[in-house]
């Protein structure tokens, strides 16, 4: 690096100097380190951008705990609020989206599911 160099040089100009005169000389160096790369200030500030965005996230995934729409990517279910929401002339305990399991028939009744027409038996909906 170049300000190793110009250090050792400095030393070395300084000893010959004291080597010449025949005199003792105390040499003092100052060694001044320039961080390199990013600074403390720059690693907080991402830090500070990932947990916005960690829970930015994590409300965009999640539901609202509610049965409403919770998160824009859909919601934590909504089987039990009493409306046919895929408009397939089912309402949540007789549609099959609010089941685990609707073959050979209806098992496993979850309000947290979604109805979305994924479910629905064959052969039966609009």
């Amino acid at each position: 690096m170049a300000g190793d160099e110009a250090a050792q040089a400095a030393i070395d100009a300084a000893t010959s100097e004291t080597s010449e005169d025949g005199l003792a000389r105390k040499v003092t160096v100052e060694v001044v380190h320039k961080q390199e790369g990013w600074g403390t200030a720059a690693w907080t500030a991402i830090g500070m951008l990932l947990i916005v965005a960690a829970v930015g996230s994590w409300f965009m995934f999640s539901g609202d705990g509610g049965g409403g729409p919770g998160g824009i990517f859909g919601s934590d279910g909504n089987c039990g609020d009493g409306i046919d929401n895929d408009n397939d002339g089912r309402i949540d305990g007789y549609d099959g989206d609010c089941y685990d399991e609707v073959n050979p028939e209806f098992q496993g009744y979850n309000a947290n599911h979604s109805e979305d027409g994924h479910n629905d038996p064959p052969g039966e909906g609009s």
